[in-house]
């Protein structure tokens, strides 16, 4: 029995038990067949879109990097017109001159120049050493000279800056009470200078240092040190700028305040120059027909030989010629009268001047020699009679470098 119920218990041999139908069979292998097609495709389709993905981003970076150009180029152009320039402070004549020079050059190209109000003194100087952007500035020669002297920026000052022209001379105004009759007078007293005019303070204590007058420099603003002059508890207000002054021309006809004569004296060494007021410039502070002696500081438009960058340099030399060209222009009634001054002829002894600005005027001083030649030997010619003996060519020379001369300091026509 038992051998019977172990043997019925087997697994039956049935073929429908013993493998899977053929439906299914074949189900799996499509489906083999299905994933081994597709999958390709599909790998196929994720690369095709990456690739498509790659070439928009290149698309996209190459168009970014066009903008980008165009923008840098734009950028370059302008920046290769514009220079930054130090003046000085509003009510200043430096703040004056350079915003006159900058509306003056507009037009000329791309030229652009952009005024930047300055402490004066030895700060302007400071800056144009070392201030990012600054392409030029207006410094008095009496800083130049003082700075180089101590070597208050390092050595070398001298071939680190070039000067492209000595533009006018600033007059030092001393006002003073009635009280003061000499620059004596005012040792140990109490002496005003402008608050917002570093070049005023800094002549004012270089002016008194080396006259040897001891005297405490205090900052007050202009109009409120004119009624300390009055009252007495300052004894003088000093101002620099170019005559005549809308200040000073202002002040009453009372005897109340005067302008201090102080001549020039070998004393006050390099950067200081003689200088007088006369009744034309104050007519109520000096009678008619009288003078009063003065000092005088030359304004220099500088710039830095040792160029932060060579765009710098390159940006000068374009503003050179279009300076030179307005200079006319700027003589005009209706600008600053120091214009009327300029002479781009004088030098500033010991210092370099810009190559460019140097090159024209030695080509504008051949041209006017030549020009000058050319009427001196029509003058001969004319003057000359008929059958007298010529003149030998050291005689033509010596009476042409004279007749040279003549010219030049006269300001005859030529």
């Amino acid at each position: 029995m038992l051998r019977t119920i172990l043997l019925s218990a087997r697994p039956s041999a049935d073929p429908a038990h013993s493998s899977p139908p053929r439906e299914l069979t074949l189900l799996r292998e499509t489906k083999v067949i299905i994933v081994f097609i597709i999958a390709p495709i599909l790998v196929l389709s994720l690369i095709s879109f990456s690739s498509g993905r790659a070439a928009l981003a290149q698309a996209a970076t190459a168009s970014q990097r066009a903008a980008l150009a165009r923008q840098q180029a734009s950028q370059k152009r302008h920046n290769e017109g514009s220079l930054m320039v130090l003046g000085g402070r509003p009510g200043t004549t430096y703040f004056n001159i350079v915003h006159e020079m900058a509306a003056a050059v507009v037009g000329n190209g791309d030229l652009r120049l952009i005024p930047v109000d300055a402490p004066g003194g030895i700060e302007s100087l400071r800056d144009l050493l070392f201030l990012r952007g600054i392409d030029l500035a207006l410094v008095p020669e009496n800083v130049l000279n003082y700075a180089d002297a101590t070597a208050s920026f390092g050595p070398g000052l001298r071939e680190r800056l070039t000067y492209i022209a000595e533009l006018y001379a600033e007059e030092v105004h001393f006002l003073v009470g009635p009280d003061i009759s000499s620059v004596e007078d005012l040792r140990g007293k109490k002496v005003a200078v402008p608050a917002e005019d570093g070049n005023a303070e800094f002549t004012t204590r270089e002016v008194l240092r080396r006259l040897r007058i001891g005297a405490e420099i205090v900052r007050v603003a202009p109009a409120d040190a004119i009624d300390d002059v009055q009252s007495g508890s300052v004894a003088a207000l000093v101002l620099m700028g170019g005559k005549p002054l809308r200040l000073v021309a202002g002040l009453p006809k009372d005897g109340s305040i005067h302008l201090l004569a102080v001549p020039f004296t070998q004393a006050l060494g390099d950067g200081y120059s003689p200088s007088s007021f006369r009744a034309d410039d104050y007519p109520a502070l000096i009678p008619e027909g009288q003078t009063i002696d003065a000092i005088s500081v030359n304004a220099v438009l500088v710039t830095n030989n040792a160029a932060k960058s060579d765009e710098s340099t390159q940006r000068v030399a374009k503003f050179v010629p279009a300076l030179f060209s307005v200079l006319l222009e700027l003589g005009g009634p209706e600008r600053h009268p120091k214009w009327s001054e300029v002479n781009l002829a004088a030098t500033l002894a010991r210092w370099q001047r810009f190559p460019i600005a140097k090159e024209m005027l030695e080509k504008a001083l051949r041209d006017q020699t030549a020009s000058v030649q050319k009427d001196f030997d029509q003058f001969l010619r004319v003057n000359n009679p008929r059958g007298s003996p010529g003149r030998s060519p050291e005689e033509r020379r010596r009476l042409f470098d004279e007749y040279l001369k003549w010219t030049r300091s006269t300001g005859a026509p030529r």
